[in-house]
C-alpha cells in the first residue's frame, strides 16, 4: 500500500479578533476606567505556516517506507494517529481548521495460496469488487491461513495446511505485498499467481514481470530471512484475530468479521451496504 499526501485541507480562512477589557487606575481619585484593546490572538501568516509545517511532518510520517514487515497495521495506525492529532489541533485552534477526511473501508484478506476457497474469493469476488470500488478501499493481503510457525534453536519454520509448497507460495505472496507499493498491482499480481500457484517461484516471476515489476527484489526477499520474518508477522496478525480463524479465507471489514457468508457470496454488495460515505456510483 502506498501512502498518500496529507489528508487535510491545510489553510486558514478566518483570523479572529479578541476583545480584551483592561482596568487601570487613572486620575487622582483612584477610579478605574475600562480600556478596550483589540488584538489578534493568532496572526494569519503564523497560523498558516504552523499548519503547513504540521502537514509536512504528518506527510513524512505517513510516507515512511517500512522495509520490513508490518506495513498493513502501521499504515492504518499511522493514518488514524495523524487524523487524531489534526482533530486536536483543530480543537486548540478554536475550531477554525477544516479537516477533510475521505471515507474509506479497511479490508484484510486472510488466505493461503493453495486453498481453493481462497483462490475463488480472490479471483471471483475481491478482484471485480476492487476494480469498481478501489477509490474507497484499503486492502491488506495476509497470506498465512491455518499455517503454524515453529521456532527452534533460532530457526523459524512453517507448517502449512497444504504442505511445504504452500509455505513457499505464502512467502512469495508475502514478499509481493511487502515490496510492491502499488495496491492495485499487489492485487493484480496475487490474482495472477493464485490462479496457478503449484510452482510459486515460476508463476511468481511470470506474474510480477507481467505487471512491470522487478522480480529480482521479490526473489531476494523469498530466499532471505526477510521473507521468513514477513510471513512470521503475517502469522501473528492471523492468530490475533478475534474470533479465531475457523475458515479460510477470512475477510475483515474495518476490523469486523461479521457476515462472512454474504462476504464470500457477494463481496461487492456487502461493501456497498457497509460503506458510510457519500453514495458511490458503483453501488
Amino acid at each position: 500500500m502506498e501512502y498518500k499526501h496529507c489528508p487535510t485541507t491545510c489553510e486558514s480562512d478566518v483570523e479572529e479578533d479578541v476583545l480584551v477589557l483592561v482596568e487601570v487606575p487613572t486620575g487622582h481619585d483612584g477610579r478605574k476606567r475600562q480600556i478596550k484593546n483589540t488584538r489578534s490572538p493568532f496572526s494569519g501568516w503564523h497560523y498558516s505556516w504552523t499548519m503547513t509545517l504540521l502537514c509536512l511532518v504528518l506527510t513524512l510520517i505517513l510516507i515512511n517506507d517500512m522495509n520490513t514487515y508490518g506495513r498493513l497495521e502501521s499504515q492504518w495506525q499511522r493514518e488514524e494517529a495523524a487524523l487524531e492529532l489534526l482533530q486536536e489541533v483543530r480543537a486548540h485552534a478554536g475550531g477554525r481548521q477544516e479537516v477533510a477526511v475521505k471515507s474509506t473501508m479497511r479490508i484484510e484478506i486472510y488466505y493461503e495460496v493453495l486453498c481453493p476457497d481462497s483462490r475463488h474469493f480472490i479471483m471471483k469476488q475481491l478482484t471485480p469488487a476492487y476494480e469498481k470500488l478501489k477509490d474507497i478501499l484499503q486492502v491488506g493481503l495476509v497470506p498465512y491461513g491455518k499455517a503454524e510457525t515453529q521456532e527452534k534453536n533460532g530457526k523459524i519454520t512453517f507448517d502449512c495446511q497444504h504442505g511445504p509448497r504452500e509455505c513457499e507460495g505464502n512467502i512469495v505472496h508475502a514478499c509481493v505485498t511487502n515490496i510492491i507499493k502499488d495496491e492495485a498491482k499487489q492485487i493484480a499480481i496475487v490474482h495472477c499467481m493464485i490462479d496457478r500457484n503449484e510452482q510459486p517461484m515460476l508463476v511468481g516471476k511470470k506474474c510480477v514481470e507481467k505487471h512491470g515489476e522487478n522480480w529480482g527484489s521479490i526473489s531476494s526477499c523469498v530466499s532471505s530471512d526477510k521473507g521468513i520474518s514477513i510471513l512470521k508477522h503475517m502469522g501473528q496478525m492471523t492468530h490475533r484475530l478475534k474470533p479465531e480463524v475457523s475458515f479460510i479465507p477470512t475477510i475483515t471489514i474495518d476490523g469486523s468479521q461479521e457476515d462472512q457468508k454474504h462476504i464470500l457470496q457477494d463481496f461487492h454488495k456487502v461493501l456497498c451496504k457497509r460503506y458510510k460515505g457519500p453514495r458511490h456510483p458503483s453501488c
